[in-house]
């Protein structure tokens, strides 16, 4: 006799049937097609396994899958992984499923299951972050669940009266997971795998070269050389004892080399070896539907990641969702708890029993506003958004550069009389007695000796009413130097020389900016130091921000990057519980503070990949240079009365370290575009 393996309640969703403590808890070794860590046997993949024991020969289950590098080490979602036998855990099932997946699933009719990727945890391989062992890893446990490959009970035994086979899985797998968790099913839904339906990426990798060399650049990071664990570090870290020992790169064939050559530290270049891990380009094999979660302020996954991940996706036609947020790299059960059970539960629901709950006819994308209010769209950037060009300027006709700074220059002039001065004091910060988001307005000028402001109509190259805005007889100038990303709102009235600031009045109106900001201008570098006179180019950055000066309850990433911190005595509980395997959470809450400064969003570039990403070309110093890069994309509300801030420099604290220069800007040819 069939069991009925799921039930539809009320609410449209499935309903608890079944026993979550006498689940049947068990593991299995996948076998991949391939020998990744050359020891002469084809690898074998740890997968742990919950599921309805009622069903157990009585009908089939959809699986909800999580594979990620870090169960060995790490905890996921505040839980780590821990086995009925904590000294034999090659032979030892679990007892402890991280998060609720489990504990809330499986009554309801679902089997979760749980890998370790190629060469971490208690897998063979070799890991080579996101490459070809890595997906093959994920791709070789959703064969075997739809019985294209083989498993064995214990990992010393691959005799035929050792084979394991999935014989209780539908063969429908939804995957999901949070960072580099979330990436591997990118990975995955990039080969078009048969049997996977759909895919969660959660504050997720769509493309390598993009999260390790943003725009060509080198992120500062906490490895002995600089950089943010280059991959070949970032593997050594990671590697599996899944044979009591520590599998060493050399016994991988050619493993360290592929990860320490092909990643090319030393000159950033776009090569095969990016190529392999930008999933991006394979978007005509994507067979399973996407939900994405990400925070639109989260600077370890950053929303570059997203842009185009979500643009391709439409353009594909694949079915999609998003979530987008300003919790930074936090986890939607922290910060949209029973929202997100309900919308998780609905989705696969949907695309793994075929339930039709509507949730495909629902706005596609919700996003938060500064307030924590969250809003739906039908899609993103938000209807009606547009490219709105803003221009800077000479600051009440004042000179443009600095004081401290008085560099000549042979950029062409639309004047050469010397602006006139003004005795106009620098603007502090004005006391009112209005809200506090509207601060009062002055009739001095911006502090900064440079205006932002929306371009009027002809202030632009290529409209018809004539030449761009007012620059002054010399161009701003400003040192090489590695800075902070913006200046804070009590030093607006100090002058600088290490970057050029422009300021905008207040805003008249919410300014709700939804997609990605670009600019573009005109630079000329000047070597600095000792060896100054010997450089002719330079391996270096430039680095731009956009800020809201004003006050605010603005959130604060922690130095992890996380925002949301528990709340001591707040519990919320979801799905059923065993001794071992709680289904009760804290529950969280964002870090927040109040500030007078909020970077809205930034962007950086290599000028020595300002032509292409796989030329070096370290940039000529002495000769102007028309540089255009994008910003990353975001979605948030600038408020009526605050100012905006586009600072310009020459890199920041968030990058590695890099040669230095001197920088000359040419006012006129600023370009701002933002999308609002």
């Amino acid at each position: 006799m069939v069991q009925e393996s799921f039930r539809i309640g009320a609410d449209g969703t499935t309903r608890e049937l079944f026993s979550f403590e006498d689940a049947i808890r068990q593991f299995v070794y996948v076998e991949m097609p391939f020998d990744g860590d050359g020891d002469g046997k084809n690898d074998l993949i740890r997968v742990d396994i919950i599921r309805p024991r009622e069903l157990d020969e009585h009908g089939r289950v959809p699986v909800i899958y999580e594979p990620s590098p870090y169960y060995g080490q790490f905890p996921r979602h505040g839980e780590r992984k821990t086995y009925l036998h904590d000294d034999d855990k090659w032979n030892s099932p679990l007892v402890t499923f991280p998060l609720f997946y489990g504990n809330y699933f499986v009554p309801r009719g679902y089997a979760v299951v749980l890998s370790d990727s190629a060469g971490t945890g208690l897998s063979q391989s070799f890991c080579d972050i996101g490459g070809r062992r890595d997906v093959a890893s994920v791709t070789a446990v959703i064969d075997w669940l739809n019985g294209r490959a083989n498993a064995y009970w214990s990992r010393d035994d691959r005799s035929e009266s050792n084979r394991a086979t999935a014989y209780w899985a539908s063969g429908a797998v939804g995957m999901l997971g949070q960072s580099y968790d979330g990436t591997l099913p990118i990975g995955a839904a990039s080969t078009g795998v048969e049997g996977l339906k759909t895919i969660v990426p959660i504050s997720a990798i769509s493309s390598e070269y993009d999260w390790y060399h943003p725009n060509g650049c080198l992120l500062d990071g906490d490895d002995a050389d600089g950089g943010w664990y280059e991959p070949y570090n970032f593997a050594e870290s990671l590697m599996s004892t899944a044979n009591g020992l520590l599998q060493r790169f050399e016994v991988a064939p050619n493993g360290y080399k592929e990860l320490k050559e092909g990643s090319d530290k030393a000159h950033r270049s776009y090569n095969d070896f990016w190529r392999d891990r930008n999933y991006r380009l394979r978007m005509d094999r994507f067979k399973a539907s996407v939900f994405i979660v990400h925070g639109a302020n989260d600077l370890n996954v950053m929303m570059n990641q997203v842009e185009p991940f979500w643009k391709l996706l439409g353009e594909y036609g694949v079915p999609r969702k998003m979530w987008l947020h300003q919790y930074a790299h936090d986890d939607p059960f922290d910060f949209r708890r029973a929202t997100w059970v309900s919308t998780i539960h609905r989705w696969f629901d949907h695309w793994l029993l075929d339930v039709d709950n509507g949730i495909m006819s629902e706005p596609a994308v919700s996003v938060t506003d500064p307030q924590d209010v969250w809003l739906d769209y039908p899609t993103w950037p938000v209807p009606g958004t547009r490219m709105h060009d803003w221009t800077v300027r000479a600051g009440n006709d004042g000179p443009v550069t600095p004081a401290s700074s008085p560099a000549k220059s042979d950029c062409p002039a639309s004047s050469a009389s010397s602006p006139a001065k003004s005795d106009c004091p620098a603007a502090s910060p004005a006391k009112s007695d209005g809200p506090a988001s509207s601060p009062a307005k002055s009739d001095c000028p911006a502090a900064s000796p440079v205006i932002l402001s929306e371009a009027r109509q002809g202030e632009v190259e290529g409209s018809s009413a004539g030449p761009s805005a007012t620059i002054a007889a010399e161009p701003f100038h400003f040192k090489g130097a590695r800075v902070k990303e913006f200046v804070p709102y009590f030093d607006l009235d100090k002058p600088r020389d290490d970057r050029m600031l422009a300021l905008s009045a207040p805003i008249e109106r919410d300014m709700h900016l939804s997609g990605s900001p670009r600019i573009s201008l005109r630079v000329r570098l000047a070597a600095t130091g000792p060896e100054a006179a010997k450089t002719t180019e330079l391996d270096t950055n430039i680095a731009v921000s956009l800020v809201e000066y004003g006050e605010g309850n603005y959130v604060q990433p922690d130095p992890d990057l996380h925002v949301m911190t528990e709340i001591a005595d707040r519990a919320s509980t979801f799905g059923q519980c065993t001794p071992q395997d709680k289904a009760t959470y804290k529950v969280k809450v964002p870090r927040r503070a109040y500030e007078m400064e909020y970077v809205v969003t930034r962007g950086w570039l290599s000028l020595a990949h300002r032509e292409s990403f796989e030329r070096f070309e370290p940039a000529p110093v002495g000769r102007w240079l028309e540089v255009s890069l994008p910003l990353l994309a975001c979605d948030w509300t600038v408020r009526a009365g605050h100012r905006l801030g586009l600072q310009i420099a020459n890199t920041t604290t968030r990058l590695a370290k890099v040669p230095l220069a001197d920088f000359d800007v040419d006012v006129a040819s600023v370009r701002l575009e933002l999308p609002y």
